[in-house]
């Protein structure tokens, strides 16, 4: 890895990731974005090997921007580094194109191993997450549902779903999603529908009862 882009809203993960980075790798040259619009306007003028994507940023919170960051650099490795549960998350981030999905959590230690996996082999998953994989490789889809179902939730869905439980109302996650307060509305429907649940509330317990299935 040589060229790194760090893009994240918080200047102390910025500094904890490019500590971690410089120990293990020499010769790297790493840029920092706060916002996703930085991140386009640096992929815009600039090649990357690697990006460590924080989704919880201005502007980039949803499953789609995987997609947008690629239509700039469609060999461009995305590392997700995010504080969303990775039982939840990790396998719709992937899915949607990015090389792998590391929680926050996790000790520091292991972003230099998820960095040395995608540099070696092109892929990062954590042991959890490839135990999720290989669960959905060999269930079908109505298994998968009943085992959790916020896998019925399309990645829309999801964006939206994971706005509301944080507290947002409709029109701040129209905002957000840059998505108008009516299909907002219609989602909020979907997915109380697809869960069975009827408030705000018990969508959060569905979620905190599946984060760590």
């Amino acid at each position: 890895m040589k060229k790194i882009l760090i893009a994240d809203d918080h200047s102390i993960v910025r500094l904890g990731a490019a500590v971690v980075i410089n120990e293990k790798f020499k010769d790297v040259s790493i840029t920092n974005a706060v916002t996703i619009k930085e991140v386009y306007d640096h992929l815009k003028f600039e090649k990357f090997d690697l990006l460590l994507l924080d989704i919880n940023m201005p502007g980039g919170n949803n499953i789609k921007v995987i997609g947008e960051i690629l239509n700039f650099q469609h060999d461009l490795k995305i590392l997700v580094f995010s504080s969303y549960d990775e039982n939840i998350y990790a396998l719709r981030y992937i899915e949607a194109g990015a090389a792998g999905y590391l929680n926050k959590n996790t000790a520091m230690e292991e972003l230099a191993n998820a960095i040395q996996s995608i540099q070696d082999r092109g892929k990062y998953m954590s042991n959890e997450v490839k135990d999720l994989y290989v669960q959905k490789l060999t269930s079908t889809k109505s298994s998968m549902d009943r085992v959790n179902p916020l896998n019925k939730l399309s990645n829309r869905e999801m964006d939206v779903a994971k706005h509301l439980i944080e507290g947002h109302g409709i029109l701040e996650v129209s905002n957000l999603l840059n998505l108008s307060s009516s299909t907002v509305s219609t989602y909020k429907s979907r997915i109380f529908d697809k869960l069975a649940v009827s408030n705000i509330p018990d969508l959060i317990e569905l979620f905190k009862l599946h984060a760590k299935d």
